[in-house]
């Protein structure tokens, strides 16, 4: 009897999608989505003059993600993005057209993307069960364990450095290497780590970034173009509301 009564978004028609992050990031480990797709009702949205760009993004994705253990505001953004890019294709093909303009004749033309062609960042250290990954510090010849940065503490992050803005001490630096090391040498005292940090030579702490950096996970997102008068420029492909409403003349 039960079976009768099934939430309407089990018979959405949807498709799967893999999340470029590998779930590192969420509790569940989650590594893809059930996505519907984009339909009529979403006109509304896409069309709307008063969207703004986060607003529609975090909209589109709270409509078509039929999965309610993962929350939007939780989601990487190389997960959102890679849902944006299926909705769109999905919606309106790989081709997407864009505006720029030439720097050489400082003349706009149009370039056509292909998004069928954008790849994962390949992650090349190996991660344990606690999504850690072993790594050296040269300069002071200690062993750590390192983690990526999640999306709230990157917002976390954010809101310690705005706060922080106009202080000589901004501790914003300090901190994000307190969130990404784990141990050093073995020791995973949360203090300890802190004060060692307070005294890192700064080549060590710029080696972590560095592979922190090289290693996340994310979508390559920033495309070669040769301009119509031959100079060669790299454009990053941008989420929002221009990314849906060229099928809408607006």
């Amino acid at each position: 009897m039960q079976e009768q009564f099934k939430p309407q978004e089990s018979i959405l028609p949807y498709d799967v999608v893999t999340l470029p992050s590998g779930g590192i990031y969420y509790p569940n480990k989650k590594k893809s989505v059930k996505v519907t797709y984009l339909n009529a009702s979403d006109e509304n949205l896409l069309a709307s003059a008063a969207a703004r760009q986060n607003d529609l993004v975090d909209t589109l994705l709270q409509r078509k993600i039929l999965d309610k253990d993962i929350l939007v505001v939780d989601m990487a953004e190389c997960d959102k993005e890679a849902i944006l890019v299926f909705l769109r294709n999905t919606a309106f093909g790989p081709e997407y057209k864009i505006k720029l303009k030439d720097s050489s004749t400082d003349k706009e033309f149009e370039h056509t993307i292909d998004l069928s062609v954008l790849k994962t960042k390949e992650t090349k250290v190996t991660l344990d069960e606690n999504n850690e990954f072993e790594f050296h510090l040269d300069k002071c010849n200690k062993k750590c364990k390192l983690t990526f940065l999640t999306p709230k503490q990157n917002q976390l992050l954010k809101e310690i450095d705005e706060q922080n803005k106009d202080n000589i001490n901004n501790p914003y630096m300090t901190k994000q290497l307190e969130m990404i090391i784990k141990e050093i040498d073995g020791n995973r005292d949360g203090m300890t780590i802190a004060q060692f940090i307070q005294t890192m030579p700064i080549i060590d702490s710029q080696s972590i970034r560095k592979v922190i950096r090289e290693n996340t996970p994310e979508i390559d997102l920033t495309i070669p173009v040769t301009t119509p008068s031959g100079t060669e420029m790299n454009v990053r492909i941008v989420f929002g509301v221009e990314f849906f409403r060229p099928f809408y003349g607006i």
